[in-house]
């Protein structure tokens, strides 16, 4: 049982916490970033016979946005000192973070199936007729929604960061160097002996989430050759969350505010 008020309450109270600025960054973000992401994939790839190209450019973009979201659920409230007040009318505190994290999902999603496809379209409109992709055309729909389940996973991730670290620019930090440093870091000082756990790490695994079922993927600076299957890419990233969601409820339960 959840001491204080019912883990409904407390997902209301989180839900009223997002101010009406942050609901017009949410819907505003999804749009710019779907026409700056469509072009940046125009520009990197002149031909988009791959799919995952189409959503490929704007998966850092949207990953960084989300991941602020996320990670300042939490920080921001033990910066501000909000904390104490919110921990205090829920003495458990874990359900605070269960409720952080529905309505990251919540929020995040159909803000970023808008952007994605918005995305897609955009990157159509800079393109030839002749080379030009459709909805229906094999992979496409596939790649996008795994491109949303990979960024709100991402959020999910810079959440958990968030509640480890308490400090924005802390979290910020760790949450860019993992995501766009680590790779291209480890790519070069691994021997290629090593290097076929690289699709393990959370960023290559993100991106196997939303690759077409070919051998062409959306890359992060360099990457290995070979590619975790979609599938196992999301496993593998759902393992990554719940590592992460697990060890921040355990330190949040333990450390004094």
């Amino acid at each position: 049982m959840i001491d204080g008020p019912a883990f409904q309450r407390v997902l209301r109270s989180e839900g009223t916490k997002l101010s009406s600025t942050n609901w017009a960054v949410l819907i505003a973000l999804p749009v710019v970033f779907s026409a700056l992401s469509g072009w940046i994939g125009h520009t990197n790839h002149a031909r988009p016979t791959d799919p995952t190209l189409s959503v490929g450019g704007g998966f850092l973009l949207f990953a960084v946005a989300v991941g602020v979201f996320g990670l300042t659920m939490m920080s921001g409230e033990f910066q501000s000192g909000v904390i104490r007040a919110t921990f205090t009318a829920v003495p458990r505190r874990l359900p605070v973070l269960w409720a952080k994290a529905v309505v990251l999902v919540v929020v995040a999603t159909p803000a970023l199936l808008f952007g994605y496809f918005g995305a897609f379209l955009t990157y159509q409109a800079f393109t030839d007729s002749a080379l030009r992709l459709s909805l229906g055309d094999p992979g496409i729909v596939r790649s996008l929604f795994g491109a949303v389940g990979a960024t709100v996973a991402a959020g999910l991730m810079a959440l958990a960061l968030g509640t480890l670290l308490r400090s924005t620019a802390g979290a910020l930090s760790a949450y860019v160097l993992v995501l766009v440093v680590l790779p291209s870091v480890l790519l070069s000082a691994l021997p290629a002996s090593f290097q076929g756990v690289l699709p393990y790490f959370p960023t290559l695994a993100l991106q196997g989430m939303f690759r077409n079922a070919s051998e062409a993927m959306v890359q992060v600076g360099d990457a290995p050759d070979v590619m975790l299957s979609p599938g196992v890419s999301s496993v593998v990233v759902l393992g990554w969350v719940i590592l992460m969601l697990a060890w921040a409820a355990a330190l949040l339960r333990r450390r004094d505010i």
